[in-house]
């Protein structure tokens, strides 16, 4: 890794880290309800992880520009941090529903996520 593709990871996180936190401000989370907003951002966070691990793995991206976008854009769009935090004030409040839906359905589709943008990017299944 370079000092340039360190610069663009910052930058790339900062976009992440914006368009997360514009999901909160347009699908706000309400203690009682599922936390969309994260889930999604999650997923397509994912979604994109894969993908870009595909990419590298077929040499259609270089690992600086795999760096830059898994770490930064990817690692500043998802939130392992908020899902907890969301899971766990769901608990406290006593919606157990919620938020085991929250943490079996977030921790599913993540995998599936990740699964699914690796074939989509055409990465080696074994």
């Amino acid at each position: 890794m370079n000092f340039l593709s360190l610069i663009l990871a910052i930058i790339a996180g900062g976009v992440g880290a914006g368009l997360r936190y514009s999901a909160t401000v347009f699908a706000p989370a309400k203690k009682d309800r599922f936390p969309f907003a994260i889930f999604v951002v999650n997923a397509v966070g994912s979604l994109l992880v894969g993908l870009f691990t595909a990419l590298l793995a077929n040499a259609l991206v270089t690992p600086e520009v795999a760096f830059v976008l898994v770490a930064g854009f990817c690692g500043g769009l998802t939130t392992m941090s908020t899902f907890a935090v969301d899971s766990i004030e769901r608990l406290r409040a006593g919606h157990w529903m919620v938020a085991g839906l929250n943490i079996v359905g977030s921790t599913a589709v993540g995998l599936l996520a990740v699964g699914s943008g690796y074939l989509l990017g055409g990465g080696p299944l074994s």
